[in-house]
């Protein structure tokens, strides 16, 4: 019976399991600070062997964390949670979750708050999650909080870098940097994401989202999080709550590059946290090292982390106006040509540096199907580059035999966030704008870009090349 017992808890990873000779000197370190410590992993090795997991479970990583006065491991994708448990010089872990793993979360943020323990986003089969959930301690299984429209996110990232994300225990706040991944990119892989390196910070109390700003950078790589902000591998300390970035002296950029020199192949380093002005760092076998930072080594950047979301959306407002006084520009110049330009067309259509390559000049034609060329790239420098970009897009679109809906025209011009009149506006003036340009072009009363009421939605339109056009605008954004 006993037997039977056994084998039941190391099939189901009940109970405590196998204990390790010795505890690595990292973990002891941890284990003796009688507080919470966040932990970074700096690679997938694990400090649990949990013998009844998938090897792809065992090899995807796990998350360390410190509370008041225990050290928890929970293990990617699984939601399994175990507990340490020392008696002088002997140790064990001990599952406490009643979870059944389903490979839906790698990639989660994990941590904890106060008592309790919360797990946001993560990766598994072929999609990304945005949901909040927290460790119920009387069923022993994870539970999902509401949140307000959910925001997808995986800490890893390609290449041993890292999506940003920053918590704030005080204000109890998690800032997430936004990634290139939506819901339509499930089914259209090059479909746009309205999110990418924006910086999004989420209410952990009330489920509530927040847009902060756009990120300057998109890449890193995490050592500690400290007093002043989140030590990232390049020696900048980011302050997120303050907008601010510091650089570390030389001095303790070479102690960093020392340490990380110093480590082998063997025994690269597995977990770093902050403590008491002191960076430990260390692998789960035998290494351990620190190094001290104090304030004093931070050297403030004139640069800031992010752009301040009031600050997007002004430089957004600044270019609507110039499109609005562009277009009325090229207004102007459409009636002068129309007024004044029937006795002179060549000099008019050269002013504006715009000629037509034909080896007989006079037989030219602007009629849907003329072969037309342009020696002059004055057309492209009268687009501004949002509309260059609306043009590609929508020309791309039509070669595919596609239209463009107003959803993706509001991501590629960056309304999307915009209330539902600016964006109409916007879209309105960037088209109107284009098709008066290129009616210079084509002396035609056809629109270039044509609309028509939506199949699925007769409230709506979408957008296309004319096809007589195509050849054309595959010149001008070729």
């Amino acid at each position: 019976m006993q037997i039977r017992l056994l084998l039941l808890y190391l099939l189901w990873g009940t109970g405590p399991i196998a204990q390790v000779k010795i505890l690595p000197p990292i973990i002891k370190k941890l284990a003796s600070i009688k507080r919470p410590v966040t932990c970074f992993s700096l690679n997938h090795e694990p400090l649990l062997v949990v013998p009844d997991l998938p090897d792809n479970f065992k090899k995807a990583g796990q998350s360390i964390i410190k509370t008041q006065n225990k050290v928890f491991v929970i293990i990617d994708g699984t939601g399994r949670i175990y507990r340490l448990n020392q008696a002088k010089e002997s140790f064990s872990w001990t599952k406490i979750d009643s979870t059944y793993f389903s490979g839906y979360n790698f990639g989660a943020i994990n941590f904890s708050l106060d008592t309790t323990f919360y797990s946001f986003g993560g990766n598994g089969f072929w999609n990304i999650n945005g949901f909040l959930r927290y460790f119920n301690p009387t069923s022993k299984e994870w539970n999902i909080l509401p949140t307000t429209d959910p925001f997808y996110f995986s800490r890893k990232m390609a290449e041993g870098y890292n999506n940003f994300y920053y918590l704030d225990t005080v204000g109890k706040f998690l800032y997430m940097q936004g990634i290139d991944f939506s819901q339509e990119r499930i089914k259209e892989p090059f479909s746009y994401a309205p999110f990418k390196n924006m910086l999004l910070r989420l209410n952990i109390t009330n489920g509530v989202y927040d847009t902060i700003g756009k990120l300057t950078e998109n890449r890193y790589s995490f050592l500690a999080s400290t007093p002043w902000g989140v030590l990232v591998n390049d020696g900048k300390i980011i302050d997120v709550k303050n907008n601010l970035v510091y650089q570390l002296s030389k001095t303790k950029k070479d102690e960093i590059l020392a340490l990380k020199e110093n480590s082998t192949s063997s025994n690269n380093f597995s977990i770093s946290f902050f403590v008491d002005s002191t960076l430990f760092i260390g692998n789960y076998i035998d290494k351990i090292d620190s190094m001290k930072i104090n304030q004093s080594d931070l050297i403030k950047e004139e640069a800031s982390f992010y752009t301040p979301i009031n600050l997007v959306t002004k430089q957004t407002e600044t270019n609507g106006k110039n499109i609005i006084i562009v277009v009325l520009i090229m207004l102007v110049i459409y009636l002068l040509v129309l007024l004044f330009g029937k006795g002179e067309k060549k000099p008019l259509i050269a002013s504006l540096g715009l000629e037509i390559n034909n080896e007989n000049q006079q037989d030219v034609k602007n009629e849907p199907g003329s072969q037309v060329s342009f020696r002059s790239s004055k057309i492209i420098d009268l687009l501004e580059q949002r509309e260059l970009d609306l043009l590609s897009f929508i020309f791309k679109q039509s070669a595919e035999e596609r239209f463009t809906s107003i959803e993706e025209i509001n991501k590629v011009i960056g309304a999307s966030h915009r209330n539902l009149e600016i964006q109409k506006r916007l879209r309105s003036d960037l088209i109107i704008s284009i098709n008066e340009k290129l009616s210079i072009i084509t002396k035609s009363k056809k629109l270039v870009i044509e609309k028509q009421r939506s199949e699925f939605d007769k409230r709506s339109f979408e957008y296309f090349i004319q096809p007589e056009f195509m050849e054309l605008v595959g010149r001008i954004v070729g």
